[in-house]
């Protein structure tokens, strides 16, 4: 090879290094490039008089779009109270025996709403954010028709076309750094809430984002960023874990009568133990372990969700209908129960996700634990080293 051939080479091995780590991680600057290009391009496509317009109608709805948020915010924390205590009142009033499917999801979202303050002003503010944005249009289109001064006919200076294209350009170029400022600021507030994400990282590798950040976002947000959003962040990840905690509390409450009379014909009586040891025998021995429901998940990644209500009938499950229904039939004679959910050993040193019961004894003052899904392996009620196979994760 040639010496030019060679520097020719060296020189396209440079470009290769320096150039395709940047586009490859800069995706934000190549971004913003973009939208401004396209903005100058589309201003000069419609020139001065039409770019003027849709750029103030672009302001004027995101100052519709800002004034509503906050409207909505309000009215949704003042609203927050009232929503509470009718979502209690309904959830008390729920009517006994089974119910169909959509009436349970409902009684269960009612109980998160009554439960969670902030699933809660988010629901109202999905609701009366449409309502405060129509009516700040409404108001808008009243006083623009109202006050409106009548316009004078006469002669206009024809600016020539070559002009209009500037003008539409430059005005075009403004629009484009408002849409680039908005696109930076809503990866400041997704990177201040997912800082982990992949996002925030893209984000973090342009130096156009890092400069809007320290220069522009940040002093403007001040305390709020550091203070207020981390918390309101832990905040909803708390609430987001007791969702899921409490996925089946409400639904499950509701306790079918032949299923709740079974459960009493089972236990007997006598004292709480001897109820949930008697429950937990029927549970662990009457139904089946639902392999096909297993496979189809691991295989197929199709989960059947199904009731307690379904378990009972078809007697298969695994281990959380297992869970579920034990849980049920605990309730229905008066025993303080809980669905446990986490790890369980498989035998062979390894470990896999699992879910049991714990029932409070009053008469001993502690929580036991039990395993109706191995029932059929074993004791798996009250056992000493129960702690040994079972690794609790969560409390649903």
């Amino acid at each position: 090879m040639t010496a030019q051939g060679n520097l020719t080479a060296q020189a396209s091995n440079i470009r290769e290094v320096d150039v395709l780590p940047w586009l490859s991680t800069d995706i934000v600057t190549l971004l913003l490039l973009a939208v401004l290009v396209l903005s100058v391009f589309r201003g000069a496509y419609l020139g001065t008089k039409r770019t003027a317009a849709g750029l103030g109608s672009m302001v004027g709805r995101l100052l519709m779009r800002v004034l509503g948020i906050l409207a909505a915010l309000l009215l949704a924390g003042w609203a927050s109270p009232y929503a509470r205590d009718w979502a209690d009142r309904t959830v008390l009033d729920m009517p006994a025996g089974e119910l169909p499917a959509w009436r349970e999801a409902g009684y269960a979202l009612l109980g998160f709403v009554s439960d969670f303050s902030l699933l809660r002003v988010a629901l109202l503010f999905v609701l009366i954010y449409p309502v405060c944005v129509t009516g700040l249009s409404l108001l808008g289109r009243w006083r623009t028709t109202v006050e409106e001064p009548p316009r004078k006919k006469g002669k206009r200076r024809q600016s020539g076309p070559f002009l209009d294209r500037i003008g539409g350009a430059a005005l075009g170029l403004v629009a484009g750094a408002w849409r680039g400022a908005l696109l930076l600021a809503l990866l400041f507030v997704f990177a201040s809430l997912l800082p982990a994400s992949p996002v925030t990282r893209y984000a973090e590798a342009s130096p156009a984002y890092r400069y809007a950040a320290q220069k522009v976002f940040e002093p403007a947000a001040g305390e709020w960023i550091s203070g207020k959003l981390p918390v309101l962040t832990a905040s909803a990840a708390e609430e987001l874990d007791g969702i899921l905690r409490q996925r089946y509390d409400v639904i499950d409450r509701n306790i079918p009568s032949d299923i709740g009379q079974a459960a009493i014909d089972i236990a007997g009586t006598g004292a709480d133990l001897q109820k949930a040891e008697r429950l937990y025998d029927w549970v662990g021995s009457r139904i089946q372990y639902d392999y096909d429901k297993v496979g189809d998940y691991e295989n197929k990644g199709i989960w059947r969700e199904q009731t307690p209500r379904s378990t009972y009938d078809t007697r298969r499950g695994v281990c959380i209908d297992y869970a579920r229904l034990y849980a049920m039939m605990a309730r229905s004679v008066g025993l303080q129960v809980r669905v446990v959910t986490g790890l369980g050993s498989d035998g062979r040193g390894g470990y896999g996700s699992h879910a049991w019961n714990e029932v409070y004894i009053p008469g001993e003052q502690r929580w036991i634990e039990l395993d109706p899904t191995w029932a059929s392996g074993g004791d798996w009620f009250d056992r000493e080293n129960f702690a040994d196979t079972h690794i609790k994760q969560s409390v649903l």
